[in-house]
């Protein structure tokens, strides 16, 4: 697997940024009715637990970036030559999802089976022999994401 540090230290911090903002906005939810779960702490702690893993990734790329010589020499070598299409194709995939979220085209479960199979099978290179896992894959992560927050943390979904 190739290693981009500057990327990793920049989409990591991107992440972050946006995850302390939903932290911060559901901190101001008042309390469910099955504290300490609901519609306040999950996203809440789930922010807070993504928060911690950028900052781990954070970690490692400058310790990579120190290792490879420096922040010039590394920027250097991720951005010659790259085309951005498959960043604006995720990106553009990415929006399409939550508009369909947004727009109540179909549940979570469902837009979310389909946006994690396109987005896996992409990024494997829409090869025929990674479709099957990543439908197994997307299936389990789509519908058991939407079971677990509808049915144990009761937080409501797009429907």
């Amino acid at each position: 697997m190739e290693h981009r540090p500057v990327t990793e230290i920049g989409v990591s911090a991107f992440v972050a940024a946006i995850c302390a903002v939903f932290f911060v906005q559901a901190s101001r939810l008042p309390p469910g009715s099955f504290e300490p779960l609901g519609s306040g702490p999950v996203p809440k702690w789930t922010a807070a637990i993504v928060i911690l893993c950028c900052i781990a990734v954070m970690a490692r790329g400058i310790l990579r970036l120190r290792a490879a010589g420096g922040l010039a020499a590394s920027a250097r070598e991720e951005f010659t030559g790259g085309r951005p299409g498959g960043a604006v194709l995720m990106l553009a995939g990415s929006v399409l999802y939550v508009a369909l979220l947004h727009f109540k085209v179909a549940s979570f479960g469902i837009v979310t089976f389909v946006f994690l199979t396109l987005l896996i099978w992409a990024l494997e290179g829409l090869r025929p022999a990674v479709l099957l896992p990543a439908l197994v894959t997307a299936a389990v992560a789509a519908f058991g994401a939407e079971y677990l927050f509808t049915n144990v943390f009761t937080v409501d979904l797009p429907e």
